[in-house]
């Protein structure tokens, strides 16, 4: 993952880990990455997303609207798909549809929808 990618306060982890630690972004610069329960930075190429999961849209303060089947926060509509039996998620629009895989690519969407209001 690029640094680029990322913001501070974005959940991630790292490739490495036997037991997979999400952790908080502290610290960006060119090609590393510092998270907040880590004593030494990492490079950019041992960061990885955390996956996108119902816990997290909580955490997130998300609510979920059991008669339309999707989460919701603010102005922001997220709803899984299912393709030929895989799961994805997705940010409904007026526009249309993206996928999201991961936490921060939520975190990001949502800093800007933010920043747009």
């Amino acid at each position: 993952m690029k640094a680029s990618d990322l913001r501070i306060g974005n959940v991630v982890g790292v490739c490495y880990e036997k037991n997979f630690m999400p952790d908080e972004v502290v610290v960006l610069e060119p090609g590393v990455v510092h998270l907040s329960k880590r004593e030494y930075p990492d490079s950019d190429r041992d960061i990885v997303g955390v996956p996108l999961k119902e816990n997290w849209l909580r955490k997130l303060d998300f609510s979920f609207n059991s008669i339309l089947d999707r989460w919701e926060l603010e102005n922001i509509i997220i709803k899984k798909l299912f393709i030929k039996s895989v799961c994805y998620w997705v940010w409904q629009s007026k526009a249309g549809i993206m996928k999201i895989d991961f936490v921060h690519e939520l975190q990001n969407l949502i800093h800007i929808l933010r920043q747009v209001n």
